[in-house]
């Protein structure tokens, strides 16, 4: 039996990496799934994946910093489908510098990609779940917003907003029989850990040896987090923020930080 069979789900960022795996778990489970991407190309390609397992899928090419593009992209779900039940709130990106050197337009930027989208998003497709009297929805988060990270200050500021934001909306929107959680990805093998292994800003064997279980994760870890937080049998979860990082901020090792924090 699959686990959302007929839900209608909208997710942000789903053509690459985490977002293009939660955007086909979704789909395997029965959700209609709408995708909203910057690249429509690679959006475009995870909706004829999920097609041809039997899957519905629609793509959006949006910036979903934009509040018209937003309504616009949803307004299309709600015409095509009747209503919205999910959101993941996924879309994210960092510029990796001092913070002394960040210009204020690059500051906003990355402050409005990860938490004035989550914001614009969670405010126009919760005004259809709360007159519905249900939905979900779930916030990517990231390992980098619960200590300090040198040369993120504006990623790690935003990421711990959305902690925060998700705990304060998920008591605003409880008793109207809406959920909100966050999933905090650890480590997770993506294009973008790749190219910090290979550039050498990251050094793989220090990262699996920082990590209790002893690998990074994979899209898929964060992809089957979210079905199960979307599903009901989560119906009685809200307002948490869910670490899927085998480990990794639960431990403490003092004697490979420097290795750690100097090359972030």
């Amino acid at each position: 039996m699959q686990l959302l069979a007929n839900k209608v789900a909208f997710v942000t960022g789903g053509g690459n990496g985490i977002g293009k795996a939660i955007s086909v778990a979704l789909a395997r489970e029965g959700a209609v799934v709408g995708i909203a991407d910057l690249d429509v190309a690679s959006a475009a390609s995870v909706r004829d994946e999920i097609r041809e397992e039997g899957g519905r899928c629609l793509v959006f090419q949006a910036n979903v910093t934009n509040r018209e593009e937003i309504e616009r992209c949803i307004g299309e779900m709600i015409t095509e489908y009747g209503t919205i039940d999910i959101l993941i709130n996924n879309v994210g990106g960092t510029i990796r510098k001092p913070m002394i050197e960040f210009s204020e337009e690059e500051w906003d930027s990355i402050i409005d990609i990860n938490l004035k989208s989550t914001f614009l998003c969670s405010r126009i497709a919760g005004k259809v779940m709360l007159k519905q009297k249900s939905g979900v929805v779930i916030n990517i988060s990231s390992i980098h917003s619960l200590g300090g990270i040198p040369r993120r200050s504006p990623y790690a500021t935003a990421k711990s907003a959305i902690n925060s934001f998700t705990r304060t909306i998920a008591c605003e929107w409880a008793a109207d029989g809406v959920r909100m959680n966050a999933v905090v990805p650890g480590y997770i093998l993506t294009d973008g850990l790749d190219y910090a292994f290979k550039e050498g800003s990251l050094n793989r064997q220090d990262m699996e040896r920082r990590t209790p279980q002893g690998k990074l994760g994979t899209p898929q870890d964060i992809a089957d987090a979210v079905v199960f937080l979307a599903s009901d049998k989560a119906r009685y979860i809200t307002g948490t923020t869910l670490y899927v990082d085998g480990g990794y901020s639960a431990y403490h090792a003092p004697e490979i930080a420097t290795s750690l924090t100097h090359n972030i």
